[in-house]
Protein backbone atom coordinates (compact mmCIF):
# COMPACT_ATOMS: atom_id res chain seq x y z
CA UNK A 1 0.00 0.00 0.00
CA UNK A 2 2.95 2.13 0.70
CA UNK A 3 4.89 1.68 -2.60
CA UNK A 4 1.01 2.11 -4.36
CA UNK A 5 0.69 5.89 -2.70
CA UNK A 6 4.43 6.41 -3.44
CA UNK A 7 3.88 5.82 -7.59
CA UNK A 8 0.05 7.88 -7.14
CA UNK A 9 2.25 10.88 -5.54
CA UNK A 10 4.38 10.33 -8.13
CA UNK A 11 1.83 10.13 -10.96
CA UNK A 12 0.56 13.40 -9.65
CA UNK A 13 3.95 15.03 -9.15
CA UNK A 14 4.79 14.63 -12.73
CA UNK A 15 1.11 15.27 -14.21
CA UNK A 16 1.72 18.85 -12.62
CA UNK A 17 5.05 18.96 -14.10
CA UNK A 18 3.95 18.23 -17.77
CA UNK A 19 0.93 20.35 -17.20
CA UNK A 20 3.03 23.09 -15.81
CA UNK A 21 5.45 22.98 -18.66
CA UNK A 22 2.71 23.02 -21.14
CA UNK A 23 1.19 26.31 -19.31
CA UNK A 24 4.16 27.93 -20.54
CA UNK A 25 4.75 30.40 -23.73
CA UNK A 26 6.36 29.15 -26.55
CA UNK A 27 7.63 32.24 -28.87
CA UNK A 28 9.21 31.84 -32.36
CA UNK A 29 8.86 33.29 -36.07
CA UNK A 30 6.51 31.45 -38.73
CA UNK A 31 7.78 32.41 -42.54
CA UNK A 32 4.79 33.10 -43.82
CA UNK A 33 4.40 34.26 -47.94
CA UNK A 34 8.15 35.62 -47.56
CA UNK A 35 7.35 37.26 -43.67
CA UNK A 36 8.97 36.60 -40.44
CA UNK A 37 5.53 36.16 -38.31
CA UNK A 38 5.66 35.97 -34.49
CA UNK A 39 3.80 33.97 -32.30
CA UNK A 40 3.47 33.11 -28.59
CA UNK A 41 1.80 29.40 -27.98
CA UNK A 42 1.32 27.29 -25.16
CA UNK A 43 -0.41 23.90 -24.44
CA UNK A 44 -0.41 20.71 -27.17
CA UNK A 45 -0.99 21.46 -30.41
CA UNK A 46 -2.69 17.99 -30.84
CA UNK A 47 -5.92 19.34 -28.47
CA UNK A 48 -8.74 21.94 -29.63
CA UNK A 49 -7.05 25.52 -30.31
CA UNK A 50 -8.32 28.87 -29.46
CA UNK A 51 -6.69 31.83 -31.35
CA UNK A 52 -6.18 35.16 -30.26
CA UNK A 53 -6.08 38.27 -32.49
CA UNK A 54 -4.74 41.16 -31.14
CA UNK A 55 -5.81 44.80 -31.65
CA UNK A 56 -4.42 48.10 -32.75
CA UNK A 57 -2.19 49.24 -31.46
CA UNK A 58 -0.67 46.29 -29.64
CA UNK A 59 -0.09 42.59 -30.42
CA UNK A 60 0.20 39.23 -29.04
CA UNK A 61 1.70 40.72 -26.04
CA UNK A 62 -1.84 41.87 -24.49
CA UNK A 63 -2.61 37.47 -24.65
CA UNK A 64 0.29 36.33 -22.69
CA UNK A 65 -0.85 36.01 -19.63
CA UNK A 66 -4.05 35.34 -20.28
CA UNK A 67 -2.76 32.61 -21.88
CA UNK A 68 -0.59 31.03 -19.76
CA UNK A 69 -3.40 31.04 -17.09
CA UNK A 70 -5.57 28.98 -19.15
CA UNK A 71 -2.77 26.65 -20.31
CA UNK A 72 -2.10 26.22 -16.90
CA UNK A 73 -5.30 24.44 -16.35
CA UNK A 74 -7.42 23.49 -19.37
CA UNK A 75 -6.56 20.86 -22.03
CA UNK A 76 -5.90 23.45 -24.76
CA UNK A 77 -3.92 24.97 -27.29
CA UNK A 78 -3.33 28.86 -27.41
CA UNK A 79 -1.96 30.53 -29.82
CA UNK A 80 -1.29 34.20 -30.84
CA UNK A 81 0.37 35.84 -33.54
CA UNK A 82 1.57 39.24 -34.36
CA UNK A 83 0.71 41.00 -37.41
CA UNK A 84 2.81 42.48 -39.93
CA UNK A 85 4.07 45.54 -38.72
CA UNK A 86 2.93 44.75 -35.49
CA UNK A 87 4.69 43.59 -32.46
CA UNK A 88 7.88 41.43 -33.65
CA UNK A 89 6.59 40.37 -36.67
CA UNK A 90 7.91 41.95 -39.79
CA UNK A 91 7.27 45.50 -40.95
CA UNK A 92 7.13 45.12 -45.19
CA UNK A 93 6.83 48.32 -46.82
CA UNK A 94 3.42 49.65 -48.13
CA UNK A 95 5.25 48.96 -51.69
CA UNK A 96 5.98 45.28 -50.49
CA UNK A 97 2.32 44.56 -48.38
CA UNK A 98 -1.44 46.28 -49.03
CA UNK A 99 -2.20 47.25 -45.27
CA UNK A 100 -5.61 46.32 -45.77
CA UNK A 101 -8.20 43.96 -43.51
CA UNK A 102 -8.59 41.88 -46.33
CA UNK A 103 -4.48 41.15 -46.63
CA UNK A 104 -4.19 40.69 -42.84
CA UNK A 105 -6.87 37.84 -42.41
CA UNK A 106 -5.23 36.12 -45.70
CA UNK A 107 -1.96 36.48 -43.82
CA UNK A 108 -3.71 35.23 -40.91
CA UNK A 109 -5.19 32.39 -42.43
CA UNK A 110 -1.57 31.51 -44.47
CA UNK A 111 -0.56 31.40 -40.82
CA UNK A 112 -2.93 29.14 -39.56
CA UNK A 113 -2.24 26.81 -42.33
CA UNK A 114 1.21 26.66 -41.93
CA UNK A 115 1.11 26.07 -38.40
CA UNK A 116 -1.05 22.72 -39.01
CA UNK A 117 -4.17 24.16 -37.80
CA UNK A 118 -7.91 23.85 -39.04
CA UNK A 119 -10.11 24.03 -35.98
CA UNK A 120 -9.91 26.50 -33.85
CA UNK A 121 -12.35 28.99 -31.61
CA UNK A 122 -11.51 32.63 -31.63
CA UNK A 123 -10.82 35.31 -29.26
CA UNK A 124 -11.18 38.70 -30.87
CA UNK A 125 -10.32 42.40 -29.62
CA UNK A 126 -10.44 45.49 -31.59
CA UNK A 127 -8.64 44.98 -35.03
CA UNK A 128 -8.95 41.07 -34.03
CA UNK A 129 -12.76 41.56 -34.90
CA UNK A 130 -12.69 41.97 -38.30
CA UNK A 131 -10.00 39.81 -39.19
CA UNK A 132 -11.34 37.28 -37.96
CA UNK A 133 -15.07 37.96 -39.21
CA UNK A 134 -13.15 38.04 -42.60
CA UNK A 135 -11.92 34.24 -41.48
CA UNK A 136 -14.97 33.18 -40.63
CA UNK A 137 -16.91 34.03 -43.29
CA UNK A 138 -14.89 32.12 -46.11
CA UNK A 139 -14.11 29.01 -43.54
CA UNK A 140 -17.51 29.05 -41.02
CA UNK A 141 -16.86 25.28 -40.68
CA UNK A 142 -13.45 25.62 -39.10
CA UNK A 143 -15.01 27.81 -36.27
CA UNK A 144 -15.48 25.99 -32.90
CA UNK A 145 -16.31 29.24 -30.71
CA UNK A 146 -16.44 33.06 -30.81
CA UNK A 147 -14.95 35.02 -27.99
CA UNK A 148 -15.40 38.79 -28.52
CA UNK A 149 -13.67 41.08 -26.17
CA UNK A 150 -14.07 45.26 -26.69
CA UNK A 151 -14.17 45.14 -30.57
CA UNK A 152 -17.57 45.95 -33.07
CA UNK A 153 -19.61 44.53 -35.80
CA UNK A 154 -22.97 46.77 -34.93
CA UNK A 155 -22.37 50.89 -35.17
CA UNK A 156 -24.01 50.47 -31.31
CA UNK A 157 -20.51 50.24 -29.77
CA UNK A 158 -19.03 52.63 -32.00
CA UNK A 159 -19.86 56.32 -31.21
CA UNK A 160 -17.43 58.24 -33.56
CA UNK A 161 -18.61 55.92 -36.60
CA UNK A 162 -22.17 56.64 -36.10
CA UNK A 163 -22.44 59.75 -38.06
CA UNK A 164 -22.29 59.19 -41.78
CA UNK A 165 -21.63 62.52 -42.20
CA UNK A 166 -19.19 62.62 -39.44
CA UNK A 167 -15.46 62.99 -39.82
CA UNK A 168 -14.99 59.22 -39.54
CA UNK A 169 -16.79 58.27 -42.38
CA UNK A 170 -16.60 61.14 -44.74
CA UNK A 171 -12.56 59.91 -44.68
CA UNK A 172 -13.37 56.50 -45.21
CA UNK A 173 -15.38 57.54 -48.63
CA UNK A 174 -12.50 59.91 -49.40
CA UNK A 175 -9.35 59.84 -47.88
CA UNK A 176 -8.71 62.92 -45.71
CA UNK A 177 -4.79 63.48 -45.66
CA UNK A 178 -5.32 65.68 -42.57
CA UNK A 179 -6.26 62.96 -40.94
CA UNK A 180 -3.02 60.73 -41.85
CA UNK A 181 -0.83 62.99 -41.30
CA UNK A 182 -2.57 63.97 -37.20
CA UNK A 183 -2.16 59.80 -37.04
CA UNK A 184 1.59 60.24 -37.71
CA UNK A 185 2.39 63.08 -35.61
CA UNK A 186 0.42 60.92 -32.90
CA UNK A 187 2.61 57.77 -33.46
CA UNK A 188 5.60 59.64 -33.57
CA UNK A 189 5.04 62.06 -30.54
CA UNK A 190 4.45 58.19 -28.41
CA UNK A 191 7.47 58.51 -25.94
CA UNK A 192 8.93 55.48 -23.86
CA UNK A 193 6.98 54.63 -20.38
CA UNK A 194 8.98 56.72 -17.61
CA UNK A 195 8.34 58.00 -13.91
CA UNK A 196 7.54 61.60 -14.95
CA UNK A 197 5.26 62.64 -18.08
CA UNK A 198 3.81 59.26 -18.94
CA UNK A 199 -0.06 58.60 -18.19
CA UNK A 200 -0.85 54.09 -18.88
CA UNK A 201 -4.85 55.35 -18.91
CA UNK A 202 -5.69 52.34 -20.42
CA UNK A 203 -3.81 50.65 -17.96
CA UNK A 204 -1.84 48.17 -21.05
CA UNK A 205 1.47 48.09 -18.13
CA UNK A 206 5.02 49.25 -19.03
CA UNK A 207 6.23 46.30 -21.40
CA UNK A 208 3.34 46.24 -23.84
CA UNK A 209 3.36 50.10 -23.66
CA UNK A 210 7.58 49.92 -24.52
CA UNK A 211 6.93 47.17 -27.26
CA UNK A 212 4.07 49.11 -29.13
CA UNK A 213 5.92 52.26 -29.29
CA UNK A 214 9.02 50.69 -30.37
CA UNK A 215 6.99 48.62 -33.07
CA UNK A 216 4.81 51.47 -34.18
CA UNK A 217 8.15 54.03 -34.47
CA UNK A 218 9.92 51.53 -37.30
CA UNK A 219 10.53 53.17 -40.04
CA UNK A 220 7.14 53.58 -42.41
CA UNK A 221 4.94 51.99 -39.90
CA UNK A 222 3.04 54.83 -39.16
CA UNK A 223 2.01 55.39 -42.68
CA UNK A 224 1.05 51.95 -43.09
CA UNK A 225 -1.05 51.72 -39.98
CA UNK A 226 -2.73 54.52 -42.02
CA UNK A 227 -3.46 52.41 -44.73
CA UNK A 228 -5.36 50.30 -42.44
CA UNK A 229 -7.11 52.59 -40.65
CA UNK A 230 -8.58 54.16 -43.84
CA UNK A 231 -9.43 50.92 -44.63
CA UNK A 232 -11.62 50.51 -41.45
CA UNK A 233 -14.21 51.69 -43.38
CA UNK A 234 -14.57 48.57 -45.47
CA UNK A 235 -15.30 46.78 -42.14
CA UNK A 236 -18.66 48.92 -41.32
CA UNK A 237 -19.46 48.20 -44.84
CA UNK A 238 -19.52 44.53 -43.89
CA UNK A 239 -21.51 45.06 -40.68
CA UNK A 240 -24.73 43.35 -42.06
CA UNK A 241 -22.96 40.48 -43.69
CA UNK A 242 -20.92 39.54 -40.77
CA UNK A 243 -24.76 39.56 -38.20
CA UNK A 244 -25.92 37.57 -40.49
CA UNK A 245 -23.03 35.28 -40.63
CA UNK A 246 -23.47 35.34 -36.60
CA UNK A 247 -27.15 34.62 -36.84
CA UNK A 248 -26.43 31.20 -39.35
CA UNK A 249 -23.60 29.84 -36.93
CA UNK A 250 -24.66 27.42 -34.04
CA UNK A 251 -21.67 27.86 -32.19
CA UNK A 252 -20.74 29.23 -28.09
CA UNK A 253 -20.35 32.92 -28.04
CA UNK A 254 -18.98 35.03 -25.67
CA UNK A 255 -18.44 38.53 -25.01
CA UNK A 256 -16.32 40.41 -22.32
CA UNK A 257 -16.21 44.07 -22.65
CA UNK A 258 -14.02 46.61 -20.29
CA UNK A 259 -16.92 49.12 -19.81
CA UNK A 260 -14.01 52.11 -19.30
CA UNK A 261 -13.31 51.88 -22.77
CA UNK A 262 -14.47 55.32 -24.66
CA UNK A 263 -14.24 54.31 -27.97
CA UNK A 264 -15.46 50.96 -28.30
CA UNK A 265 -18.83 51.49 -25.65
CA UNK A 266 -20.65 48.92 -24.05
CA UNK A 267 -23.57 49.13 -25.76
CA UNK A 268 -21.50 47.26 -28.86
CA UNK A 269 -21.38 44.46 -26.53
CA UNK A 270 -24.97 44.09 -25.74
CA UNK A 271 -25.43 44.10 -29.16
CA UNK A 272 -23.79 41.05 -30.14
CA UNK A 273 -27.22 39.44 -28.27
CA UNK A 274 -29.52 40.19 -31.67
CA UNK A 275 -27.47 37.87 -33.31
CA UNK A 276 -26.26 35.32 -30.87
CA UNK A 277 -28.70 35.44 -28.42
CA UNK A 278 -26.93 31.90 -27.11
CA UNK A 279 -24.09 34.44 -25.78
CA UNK A 280 -22.54 35.14 -22.51
CA UNK A 281 -21.92 39.06 -21.78
CA UNK A 282 -19.86 39.86 -19.00
CA UNK A 283 -18.76 44.02 -18.82
CA UNK A 284 -15.99 44.72 -16.48
CA UNK A 285 -14.71 46.93 -14.52
CA UNK A 286 -11.52 47.09 -17.00
CA UNK A 287 -10.17 49.47 -19.95
CA UNK A 288 -9.76 48.35 -23.42
CA UNK A 289 -7.14 46.08 -22.87
CA UNK A 290 -8.56 44.28 -20.01
CA UNK A 291 -6.49 41.31 -20.78
CA UNK A 292 -3.58 43.06 -19.21
CA UNK A 293 -5.42 45.42 -16.73
CA UNK A 294 -7.61 42.17 -15.30
CA UNK A 295 -5.70 39.46 -16.57
CA UNK A 296 -6.91 36.81 -13.93
CA UNK A 297 -10.83 37.47 -14.24
CA UNK A 298 -10.52 37.47 -18.00
CA UNK A 299 -8.99 34.23 -18.06
CA UNK A 300 -11.42 32.45 -15.56
CA UNK A 301 -14.21 33.50 -17.57
CA UNK A 302 -12.75 32.31 -20.80
CA UNK A 303 -11.48 29.20 -18.96
CA UNK A 304 -14.96 28.69 -17.70
CA UNK A 305 -16.91 28.97 -21.08
CA UNK A 306 -14.69 26.78 -22.33
CA UNK A 307 -15.16 24.11 -19.77
CA UNK A 308 -19.09 24.66 -20.19
CA UNK A 309 -18.87 23.86 -23.82
CA UNK A 310 -16.16 21.03 -23.71
CA UNK A 311 -14.64 22.87 -26.49
CA UNK A 312 -11.11 21.63 -24.11
CA UNK A 313 -12.16 18.27 -24.98
CA UNK A 314 -12.98 19.13 -28.64
CA UNK A 315 -16.84 19.03 -28.41
CA UNK A 316 -18.81 22.32 -28.98
CA UNK A 317 -22.05 21.32 -28.07
CA UNK A 318 -23.49 22.93 -24.82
Amino acid sequence: MKLFALLLSLLAFCTAATAAEGSSLREGWQEVDGLHIFYREAGNPTDPTVVFLHGNPLSSIMYAKVMENIAAHQRVHVIAMDYPSFGYSDAPSRDAYRYTFDHLAQTVADFLKARGIERYGLYMQDYGVPVGFRLISTHPEAVTAIIVQNGVIHLDGFPSAQDPNGELRRHWVRRNPAIDQRRINYIKSMTYPQAVGWEDEDHAGLDASLQMVAAAQRPGVAEARSDLWFDYGTNVGRYPQWQATLRKLKVPVLVLWGKRDQFFTTPGAKAYLRDAPQAEVHVLDSTHFATLDAPDEVAHLVGGFLASHRLVLGRTEP
